[in-house]
């Protein structure tokens, strides 16, 4: 079962401290070595990116919980790693959105998970202006869009000005 600390302790220990997770499969042409590395390179780069897309309040509280983390005794930081790695690679990717938005993201996924790269950016900071309670209900309403509605509901949310964010979501949660 997934907890909200565990992914929260993983997620400070990727990004603070480097990838823990197995590499992917080598293709056969590749060394096992190239592999890896090349592997190890795109997730610092993705772990990366992901960091400077944070506010400074995420990034503090990933700081805090990296120096709890470290704190724990070695058995308890092995339980949690291996709770974060029986997550799929989607929700453990979800989690580099941030503590937030990566608490949420298998609620949101379904609305998140294909978005145009001209779209990412503007997205990702609606998403980290909104607080817990407009995720959650995103994330119920992108559960109940289809997926052939889920692109107009993405754009339209890019659309809405943040004063009238909450209102927006109340309403197309009744539709």
């Amino acid at each position: 079962m997934r907890s909200e600390r565990a992914c929260l302790f993983v997620l400070a220990a990727i990004v603070m401290a480097g990838c823990q997770r197995a590499p992917e499969p080598a293709p056969q042409a590749e060394t096992n070595q190239q592999a890896i590395n090349r592997v190890h390179e795109r997730d610092q780069r993705e772990r990366q990116s992901a960091w400077l897309q944070l506010d400074e309040a995420q990034r503090q509280r990933i700081r805090d919980a990296a120096t709890a983390f470290a704190a724990l005794p070695a058995d308890e930081q092995t339980r949690f790693r291996a709770e974060f790695a029986q997550l799929d690679r989607a929700e453990q990717r979800g989690w580099l959105l941030g503590p937030q938005v990566g608490a949420l993201w298998p609620q949101l996924s379904p609305l998140l998970s294909y978005v145009p790269e001209d779209e990412r950016a503007p997205l990702l900071r609606i998403l980290h202006d909104m607080n817990a309670d407009e995720l959650a209900m995103l994330g119920r309403i992108a559960w109940r869009t289809p997926p052939e509605q889920r692109d107009a509901l993405r754009k339209e949310l890019m659309n809405v000005p943040a004063a009238n964010r909450a209102a927006w979501l109340a309403q197309v949660s009744e539709r």
